[in-house]
């Protein structure tokens, strides 16, 4: 039996037994891509050595990403009739896509993802999401995102599936992205990145902590993190509006309508994100008052 080993920036080295490699080559963006089928967690994608998602938990991940994002939106609509436009910016395997197309009243999903190549291979040997390719609501752009800029719309929705915000990522994450990013959100705009694996102490995590001291108006309110067991541990999200409030506090004690066959996330879920305990509290107030971030790190209602 072969083993995968993978060392992370959450100081895990874990090797994970696999009994057939499935696809084994190299992409536009990628070096190395393997793909392979693991007895404990099912068919794993790795990019350069690093596990960016399994069969068995990937729902975690995908839905933690865009259900919370997705539930705020919905919350804020003015009317019950307004659609929302939704900007999913990576993502390869489509499982992103695939969530957001959960939510009925979205009217529209620019996708962009630069490596094509890594979108058939995930397309042809993942197969997680068999209908966003054809759906008429998704409109797919094969190009870096910094070019794609010029022909791109405002955002009611934008979620980030990028490579860990951690190292040196070039012009993701960077000021100019950031700029970029807001500059495309809707007065009532909400964004979501992932910000890699967090932990409740000194060192939260170096993606927590980019992200942290990027000039966004982040509050504590807008974190919140997920075990993933294939992760080997808890990743983290962050929330943004462009209007500076917490998202959370548009469903803070208010449930709001989801999916209703959500395997992850559901009502109590939500309200839990919505309502962190002190630990985490504290933990990311710390956090954005070391960084000296550029908002207040306001305390939850």
């Amino acid at each position: 039996m072969e083993y995968l080993t993978e060392i992370s920036e959450s100081d895990a080295c874990t090797s994970y037994p696999v009994t057939e490699v499935v696809w084994r080559g190299s992409t536009t963006t990628c070096e190395t891509v393997t793909i392979a089928d693991s007895p404990a967690y099912g068919r794993m994608l790795f990019l350069d050595g690093e596990l960016q998602s399994a069969s068995a938990d990937e729902h975690i991940y995908h839905e933690s990403l865009v259900h919370p994002v997705m539930s705020v939106a919905h919350t804020k609509r003015e009317h019950a009739d307004d659609g929302l436009r939704v900007l999913v910016v990576g993502g390869g395997e489509g499982a992103t896509v695939r969530e957001v197309l959960r939510w009925r009243e979205v009217s529209g999903i620019d996708w962009v993802d630069v490596d094509t190549e890594l979108v058939d291979v995930c397309k042809d040997t993942l197969g997680w999401a068999p209908n966003v390719y054809s759906d008429p609501r998704v409109n797919y752009y094969g190009e870096d995102i910094q070019a794609a800029w010029t022909h791109l719309g405002k955002y009611d929705v934008i979620i980030l599936d990028l490579p860990d915000p951690d190292g040196d990522t070039g012009y993701l994450y960077s000021p100019e992205f950031w700029t970029d990013v807001r500059a495309h959100m809707t007065v009532s705009g909400i964004c979501v990145t992932h910000v890699g694996p967090v932990r409740p102490f000194g060192g939260v995590g170096e993606g927590a902590g980019r992200i942290a001291s990027a000039e966004l108006p982040l509050t504590v309110g807008g974190f919140y993190q997920v075990c993933i067991p294939s992760f080997q541990g808890s990743w983290g999200f962050w929330m943004f509006s462009a209007s500076g409030s917490d998202p959370f506090h548009y469903v803070r004690g208010n449930p709001s309508m989801l999916p209703f066959d959500l395997k992850c996330v559901d009502v109590l879920q939500l309200q839990a994100w919505a309502h962190p305990t002190t630990m985490w509290r504290s933990t990311v107030k710390d956090l954005l008052n070391t960084k000296k971030v550029g908002v207040e790190a306001t305390e939850l209602e």
